[in-house]
């Protein structure tokens, strides 16, 4: 007759069957989230290009065009970075910050832009231009902070790096 099933082994097994099922989970939602992504950035070129033939049909000033061309522009890119971002996670395992950060700051500039460009067809004065300028006010200190993490990220990823070659070149083999 044959012994009886180790417990600790079943257990071992069960738990890496979990760990893959898991994985696999996780990595079908990436999928999912990326062909979304993928979606919508379709979309915004579309309404792009639409919005542009029609604003160019109602003979809209220039600038006005340039403008929401710019915005779309930078939103595609966010989505594009957004998508960079999840093949890093789904390739290396894990989510990497740097990216986020950039993806911050061309959303920052994309308001920066349309608060500047909306600052053009508003009178002097008022609490609309109060309201403007203290939004200005408040990315410009994001933008900052955001700035101030990307080079404290990448210092970071320099130190580590330094580090693994140190121990790597020191280390016996």
């Amino acid at each position: 007759m044959g012994e009886p099933p180790d417990p600790a082994e079943s257990q071992s097994r069960f738990a890496s069957g979990l760990r893959g099922s898991l994985a696999a989970i996780e990595e079908g939602l990436y999928v999912i989230v990326a062909v979304l992504l993928l979606g919508a950035a379709v979309l915004v070129v579309v309404g792009t290009v639409s919005g542009l033939v029609s604003s160019i049909r109602a003979h809209e000033s220039a600038v006005s065009i340039g403008v929401v061309l710019l915005d779309r522009v930078l939103l595609t890119l966010i989505v594009a970075e957004l998508l960079h971002t999840l093949r890093l996670a789904v390739l290396r395992g894990e989510i990497v910050v740097e990216p986020f950060l950039y993806v911050g700051l061309i959303a920052v500039v994309r308001r920066v832009l349309i608060i500047t460009a909306e600052l053009e067809g508003l009178a002097p004065g008022g609490r609309a231009l109060t309201n403007e300028l203290l939004e200005l006010g408040l990315l410009a200190v994001l933008t900052l902070a955001l700035a101030v993490a990307v080079f404290l990220v990448r210092r970071s990823n320099s130190t580590d790096q330094h580090r693994q070659i140190e121990s790597s070149t020191l280390s016996p083999t």
